[in-house]
This record gives structure tokens, C-alpha cells and sequence, in this order.
């Protein structure tokens, strides 16, 4: 990926996080490491067009569930909190995608999927960390196509 490319994703993702994200966090030191925990849900979106790649977002369940009653009011449980998830990525990507296209660069989303990480498939990853206070954490990684 260009670097302006990966600058403006990078840029895009951040300030998709301020929008979306209306519970108490903290933003991290980014890094090129992968979480590799198992006790984190993954959800992949793939990018395409101008801006290839995908984005993973890994978190615990409670503040998947936490990010939900913040937007809804009310705690997000049970098969509402799968499908909460990949709602949650869909918001994120799609505010991405909107803000990619401000810099002239059309990208498409594909369907959230729920994945299992395997951190040997990523090639240049940058991992944003974000901590949900007294809930735990949440990871947005962005990588390159392989």
C-alpha cells in the first residue's frame, strides 16, 4: 500500500474511532504486532478499490457488549452481541470508507466476517490499541494485502 494511502487509512480509522466510539477509552502506542489472544472476537473486513487490504477488530466480549450500551442505551447480549459485532465493524468501515473517499480514494466493504486470527497471514500490520475503561480492550488492525 502507498503511504499516503496507508496515511490517510490510518488517519480515516482514527477518526472513525472519536465518532463512533461514545464510552470512556484511551488510544494506545500503534504497533506492527498482532494480538494473538484467544479470549478476543475478531471481526475482518476486506478493502478494495483504491485502498486494498483489510481491517480486524478484536475484543473482548464485555466491551463489545459495553460499546453496544453505549450506543443503544442498554447492554447488548447473547446472539444480539454476534450480531452487534459485525454491526460494529460495518459502522467503522463505512466511516473509513466515507472519509477515504473525501482524499479521492473510492474503497469498497466487504461483509463483516467473524474470524479465527491467525497473525502469521499479515503482512504489515499496524495494530491500534485502544483500552475501554474498567471494561478491557479492543484492537483495530490494518493490513496490507498479501
Amino acid at each position: 500500500m502507498r503511504d499516503d494511502v496507508k496515511k490517510y487509512l490510518l488517519d480515516g480509522t482514527m477518526t472513525s474511532i472519536k465518532m463512533i466510539l461514545n464510552v470512556p477509552y484511551s488510544i494506545g502506542e500503534i504497533t506492527a504486532k498482532v494480538p494473538d489472544y484467544a479470549s478476543l472476537r475478531a471481526v475482518k473486513i476486506n478493502l478494495s478499490g483504491a485502498c486494498k487490504g483489510s481491517i480486524t477488530i478484536q475484543g473482548e466480549l464485555p466491551v463489545y457488549s459495553f460499546i453496544g450500551e453505549g450506543l443503544f442505551g442498554m447492554p447488548v447480549t447473547g446472539e444480539l452481541l454476534d450480531s452487534f459485532i459485525g454491526e460494529f465493524a460495518n459502522m467503522l468501515t463505512g466511516n473509513i470508507a466515507t472519509l477515504l473517499s473525501n482524499h479521492g480514494l473510492n474503497t469498497d466493504i466487504s461483509t463483516p466476517m467473524i474470524v479465527t486470527m491467525d497473525v502469521e497471514q499479515y503482512e504489515c500490520p499496524l495494530t491500534i490499541p485502544i483500552k475501554i475503561e474498567n471494561k478491557g480492550n479492543l484492537f483495530i488492525t490494518l493490513v496490507d494485502p498479501l
